[in-house]
């Protein structure tokens, strides 16, 4: 093809792209006007479910009769047992042993049947919760963690044994960093 029928072409293609990008159905318009109607009530529910998973958290740790700290995220922790070890950091691979329950105490998982775990600090290879714990931690350190359901698994729980908009408790044992 020589240069003034691909010119002609190419242009006739430009204005076949910039003619379909033009105004549409105004339906469209509509129906995203439509999804601000749902977005308020939305927000409200979010805020209603998370007030009543902060007042279960603390209910759980006055039971327990914890001094927690909490993060600016939400996460609360304790740190029971003082380690000496270095102090971890993103980058860091974390080896952890690790039991993480419900609420309620139902087991999920735990490094005694599972092995220990090697989580790469700030790669979000695990809850982003734990995460957030664990670069608040140095070797030898024991902690729990409170993570809040937008911190653990949120929504969709994780598949198997958790499930959607759970709290997880964490023990956790900081064994070294690499």
């Amino acid at each position: 093809m020589d240069f003034p029928n691909r010119f002609i072409l190419t242009i006739a293609l430009m204005f076949s792209f910039f003619a379909g990008c033009g105004p549409q159905n105004n339906s469209a318009i509509v129906e995203a006007g439509k999804s601000d109607l749902y977005k308020e009530p939305l927000i409200d529910a979010n805020k209603a479910r998370l007030k009543m998973e902060n007042k279960k958290i603390e209910s759980y740790i006055k039971r327990n009769g914890w001094d927690v700290t909490t993060t600016g995220t939400g996460l609360r922790y304790l740190i029971f047992k003082k380690g000496s070890g270095a102090k971890a950091k993103v980058g860091n691979t974390a080896i952890i042993n690790y039991e993480v329950k419900l609420l309620d105490g139902t087991l999920c998982y735990t490094s005694d049947d599972e092995g220990t775990k090697g989580i790469e600090l700030g790669k979000t290879q695990i809850e982003r919760g734990v995460d957030e714990g664990i670069l608040l931690m140095q070797v030898g350190d024991k902690a729990k963690f409170i993570l809040p359901s937008h911190l653990a698994h949120g929504l969709v729980g994780d598949g198997n044994k958790i499930p959607s908009h759970s709290v997880l408790v964490y023990d956790v044992e900081l064994i070294d960093l690499k």
